[in-house]
């Protein structure tokens, strides 16, 4: 296989060229849709451990200190 034939295949300039191809099955506005929901999971799971230990640490009564403190 020559690089130029990879190329055709797999660079994209930009959503416009692979408009009406197929991914592993799917069109390029199914893929964004799932990158958006696994971005909002992945945010909320983040907020979670962040809120959680803000909590704790807020309810443990001791003051809030800075990791190198």
């Amino acid at each position: 296989m020559s690089l130029k034939f990879l190329s055709f295949y797999l660079i994209f300039t930009s959503n416009n060229d692979v408009q009406n191809s197929l991914i592993f099955g799917r069109d390029i506005n199914t893929w964004l849709v799932y990158v958006l929901i696994f971005f909002c999971f992945t945010f909320l799971a983040f907020a979670w451990v962040w809120l959680s230990g803000f909590w704790v640490e807020k309810k443990s009564g001791k003051s809030i200190q800075q990791p190198w403190e």
